[in-house]
Parts: structure tokens; C-alpha cells; sequence
């Protein structure tokens, strides 16, 4: 605090005292500055004060000085007029605010009419510059506290024009006490203390007088209708007159949020490529089962997308920022999934980690579990999954104490499930637990408008990947490509554009290019004579690997499950790709 900031009002007072006492006045801060002064001192306004050590003791001591002989007095004798002064008597008092010094008031006399009216009553004028401190202390703070408010009320009117809605403070009268620009768009208020017709009359004829009003209403507003939902309530009540918030929402722009919302919600699944109505339906009931925590169950041939699927619903989902944790059921060996699913205690097996680990459903608590390949599950550990689904918690491999869990489940399959229940390969409980809300995903060849989509979208990835620029396709090759089964998928249909780059680094992609994957093919499901070329079919050369790891074990006196990690896939998956391509063992 500072007594410079109110410096025409220390200097008014400086006059009036200088006016009633006809002895001269000073007024200092507390960096010695002369804020206020009368007759020769005022010519020195405003000027930093050299050597007064009078004004130094008062302030230092916080206690008045009284100075009858100027000049010869003891706590004059660093003064440079020390023995030479031109005053003839000096008293000051100190101006003190909540203990702290912030100035000093001098009376001072140059002449001997001055002296005396100075000394004549020196308990007198001492009482009188103790109040006058106090006088400047109250004005000083009185400025504080309006430079406070007018800050407080700058910031406020700030606060209301950053809220997105229209706000109005009125009085019982409904004249406008205070108003945001918002609000003034809105209702197009051009008269800021006048309130639309129809807003009074709803604000009159709406509820009791303490009571709240939660309303949508119509208005016509320079001839066009709008609605808007109102809000009413009491805000204070002083004597007999009390002041009311109005809050004003647009009901159009409401529903303009509530869409943006849902489309910025819908976001992850813009990463799923596909123009097709089909795959269009499918996200859009994606999007609306990702909002609940029921368990999900995706269906579909292998390649459709389901663990892309699984990935977009999670991150649509209220458990976005949670972790989503995947395991691939048919890729783990049976002996260790279930030490995977439910993690261990220290020393629960041979080669176990001494500190315990927690498994994937421990990880992925608040969050998502992705179960790919369910129908590999054991049925041991279909038994406990099914606990985890009814009871939300686990228990670790080893462990006696359950261990609460908050995951949502999403399950996906390429097999059929209930045709797997009725074989008895797969729990009947379990199935109808993990199909609480089903989802089946199109193969790629129901929705042929896709193929052309997915395939521009590939072709920019392997453009970035391979450094390339290939333009697209030919005619030709889309027509051939639209017909094509695409047994695989998008899986397939992604790995054959992958197969075309490492052979066309630019330009159109020409049926010449294509062909050799994909014609023979073709001619064969259409009753012609198979063109003699050699086969790329990713599943022919499937089988063949699978057939050759097979030949490598037993010409190496190994079991057939050591062929599994010679292709990198599960004992289940092989076992499975064994049946599918019906290969001798």
C-alpha cells in the first residue's frame, strides 16, 4: 500500500489541516517521497526527501517526534542544516495501517505565530495528527479495497463472457443489474436495462418467487422463432428487495454440441476403412454398444477386423484413458494361458518369477480385455473365466485371496460358437455369458464397394512404407478384384497389395502385375481352364509351410507340437490349420 496512489486526496487533506491549524504540512510515504506538502513544500511534490532524519526516527520507532529547537536538536546533528534551519519547530506522527508504517504528517513553523500555535497545545495537536494518520490509513485502504472490487468486478464480467451461455442478473422489477455479451446476442437486447416482452412474462407468470425455474421456451426474435431452455433462481435477498440469475442456452446450439460431442465419441471408428452400408451399420451399432460395460462377443471370418473393431469401441468408451490389453487365446500354450489370464504368486511353478506377476486381467483393471480366438479357451479355463464374468474378480495361479476387478470383455471368435456348444467343446454357460451383446462383422466379399476403398488406403501406407508411387489401379484389375473372393479378407487383400509393392515401385497398377495372383484363381471359379502360372495363394503357401514343418519333425524324430513353434503360431491354431487344409500327420 502506497500513499502515492491516492495522492490528490493526501494533498486535499494536507490543505484542510494546513488550512484550520495556519501551520505549514507535509506528508511523506514510506520511501520518504513527499506526497503532499503546503506552502514552500508544495513546489517539492512528488520528490524523494534527502536526509530528514526526523521523519527516519518516526517512522523507525513508530512513536511522534516533537522538535521545539530545529537545528540544534540531537537527532539533528547529521542533517546538513544542522545549526543553520530555517523552521523554528517540527512535530510528525507516523501513519501506521494494520501495523505496518506507510508514511509520516509533519507540521512544521517557520515563524514565531507558527511556533506558538505549534507548542501552545502539544498533547492537543499530538491527539490531532494521530487521528489524521488514521484519516490517511482509511482513505488508503477505502482505495484498496474499490481498486480490489473494481478488479474483482473486471474479472467477473471476464468469467461472464467466456461462459457459453447467456447471462442476466435482474431485480424484483426485472430492470438488468448486470448482463453478458452472450446473453445479448441471444435475445438481441439492444437496451441493456430491457428485458424482451416475452422473457418478462415468463419470468411473471413462471413459479413462486423463491422458486426455482428449469424451462424451455419460445420467443420470436426480430420475426423468427427460437427456443431456448431458461433457468431462474434466487441469488440474494437484501431487506425487501432480492436479485435473480437468469441463465439462456440456445436450444439449437445444444443439440449442435450434443452432435459434435457424439462425433468426436465416433472418432475412432473413422479408422475402420469401409464405404459400404453394411460396415457403415456395423460401426454405428459399435459406437452404441461401446458407451455401456456390457460383455461384447465379435463374430466373423479371420481377417474382418475384429481386434480393430475391439480396439475402436474401446477407445469410444467412458474407459478411453484406461488401459486395453490383448491376448491372442489360440497363440499361448495351453499349460501357461492360464498363469497369462490370471498372473501367479511367488513359487507357484517350476521357473516361476520369485516376485509373483500379474496377468492380463490385473493389467487391464478399469479398463479393456480383448479375448481373441475364445473358442481355443481350454474348457478348464472356460470354468474360470466364466467365475471372473459372474463374480468380477480373479485369483492368481498359486494365490488363496481374490483380487476385485473392474474390466469390460470383448470376445472374438472365427469359429461358431454354438455349433462348438452343441459338440460340448465349448461351455454353454460360458457362451451365453460372453454373448451379452453379440456383434457380427461382414466377410469382404458381401460389401465388393469396399474392396476398391480398402485398396486405396493400402496403397497410400506401402506408397509411405516402400517409398513409392504407385497411382492405383487399373480398370481391369478393379473388376477382377471386385469378383475375387477374398477368402482371407481385408487380412488378405492387404497382404496381396503389400506382395504387388515389392514388385511396382510406381505408376498404375496393369492387369500384367496383377494376374499372377490372382487371375488363375478367378478362371478357376468361373468354369475356365486354369492358365498355367504359378500360384501366390497365401493359403496354398500356408499349407505348404505347414506341411514342411510337419516333414521336418518327423524326419527329425520330434513331436508334431514342436512344429508349432517352427511356424511361430499356437499348438491349437496348428492343430486347427491341420483340420482346415486336411493335411495328413
Amino acid at each position: 500500500m502506497d500513499l502515492m496512489s491516492i495522492q490528490p486526496a493526501v494533498q486535499r487533506i494536507a490543505d484542510a489541516i494546513a488550512a484550520v491549524l495556519k501551520i505549514e504540512v507535509e506528508i511523506a510515504n514510506h520511501h520518504f517521497i513527499r506526497v503532499a506538502g503546503t506552502g514552500e513544500q508544495k513546489e517539492s511534490v512528488l520528490r524523494k526527501m534527502e536526509g530528514d532524519f526526523v521523519y527516519q526516527s518516526a517512522v523507525r520507532t513508530g512513536q511522534p517526534v516533537v522538535i521545539e529547537n530545529p537545528g540544534h536538536d540531537p537527532i539533528c546533528e547529521r542533517c546538513k542544516f544542522f545549526g543553520n534551519c530555517s523552521e523554528t519547530g517540527e512535530i510528525c506522527a507516523p501513519i501506521t495501517f494494520q501495523g505496518q508504517p506507510i508514511g509520516v504528517i509533519g507540521l512544521l513553523a517557520f515563524n514565531e505565530d507558527q511556533r506558538l500555535r505549534l507548542f501552545e497545545n502539544t498533547g492537543g495537536i499530538l491527539t490531532f495528527l494521530s487521528k489524521m494518520a488514521d484519516l490517511l490509513a482509511s482513505k488508503l485502504h477505502e482505495h484498496e479495497m474499490i481498486q480490489q472490487l473494481t478488479r474483482s468486478s473486471e474479472k467477473m464480467d471476464k468469467i461472464m463472457n467466456l461462459v457459453n451461455q447467456g447471462i442476466i442478473v435482474i431485480d424484483e422489477a426485472g430492470s438488468i443489474q448486470e448482463i453478458n455479451v452472450k446473453a445479448e446476442l441471444l435475445m438481441e437486447i439492444k437496451e441493456k436495462h430491457i428485458l424482451p416482452e416475452e422473457v418478462q412474462h415468463f419470468l411473471r407468470t413462471r413459479g413462486r418467487e423463491d422458486e426455482e425455474i428449469d424451462q424451455t421456451i419460445n420467443l420470436t426474435i426480430n420475426g423468427i422463432e427460437k427456443s431456448f431452455l431458461v433457468n431462474k433462481q434466487k441469488i440474494s435477498s437484501v431487506r425487501q428487495s432480492s436479485e435473480y440469475l437468469i441463465t439462456i442456452q440456445d436450444v439449437n446450439e445444444i443439440q449442435h454440441l450434443a452432435e459434435k460431442t457424439t462425433e468426436n465419441q465416433k472418432k475412432p471408428f473413422d479408422q475402420i476403412i469401409g464405404i459400404s452400408a453394411q460396415i457403415q451399420e456395423v460401426k454405428d451399432y459399435a459406437y452404441q454398444v461401446s458407451q455401456s460395460h456390457s460383455t461384447i462377443l465379435i463374430q466373423g471370418e479371420s481377417g474382418t477386423g475384429k481386434e480393430e473393431f475391439a480396439k475402436a469401441i474401446h477407445h469410444a468408451s467412458m474407459r478411453k484413458d484406461k488401459p486395453f490389453i490383448t491376448v491372442n487365446c489360440g497363440a499361448i500354450p495351453e499349460n501357461l494361458l492360464e498363469s497369462e489370464l490370471f498372473g501367479y504368486e511367488k513359487g507357484a511353478f517350476t521357473g516361476a518369477n520369485q516376485k509373483g506377476k500379474p496377468g492380463k486381467f490385473e493389467l487391464a483393471n478399469t479398463g479393456t480385455i480383448f479375448l481373441d480366438e475364445i473358442g481355443e479357451m481350454p474348457s478348464l479355463l472356460q470354468v474360470k473365466l466364466l467365475r471372473v464374468l459372474q463374480e468380477r474378480e480373479i485369483e492368481r495361479l498359486g494365490g488363496t485371496a481374490s483380487i476385485p476387478i473392474d474390466v469390460r470383455v470383448i470376445a472374438a471368435t472365427n469359429q461358431d460358437l454354438q455349433e462348438m456348444v452343441s459338440k460340448g467343446t465349448f461351455r454353454e454357460d460360458l457362451y451365453f455369458r460372453l454373448n451379452v451383446i453379440p456383434m457380427v462383422l461382414p466377410p469382404l466379399r458381401s460389401r465388393k464397394e469396399d474392396i476398391l476403398a480398402l485398396s486405396e488406403h493400402f496403397i497410400g501406407i506401402f506408397n509411405q512404407l516402400f517409398q513409392a508411387n504407385v497411382l492405383g489401379f487399373g480398370k481391369d484389375v478393379k473388376e477382377l478384384m471386385i469378383h475375387y473372393p477374398w477368402e482371407g479378407n481385408v487380412r488378405e487383400l492387404k497382404n496381396f497389395i503389400e506382395y504387388l509393392f515389392n514388385f511396382i515401385d510406381s505408376g498404375w497398377i496393369t492387369m500384367e502385375a496383377a494376374e499372377a495372383l490372382i487371375l488363375r484363381k478367378l478362371k478357376i471359379e468361373q468354369g475356365e481352364p486354369a492358365v498355367t502360372l504359378p500360384s501366390f495363394s497365401l493359403q496354398e503357401m500356408e499349407k505348404e509351410m505347414i506341411q514342411k514343418a510337419l516333414d521336418y519333425v518327423r524326419h527329425h524324430d520330434l513331436n508334431i507340437e514342436d512344429a508349432s513353434g517352427l511356424l511361430g503360431i499356437g499348438r491349437a491354431t496348428l492343430f486347427r490349420k491341420i483340420n482346415k487344409y486336411q493335411i495328413d500327420t
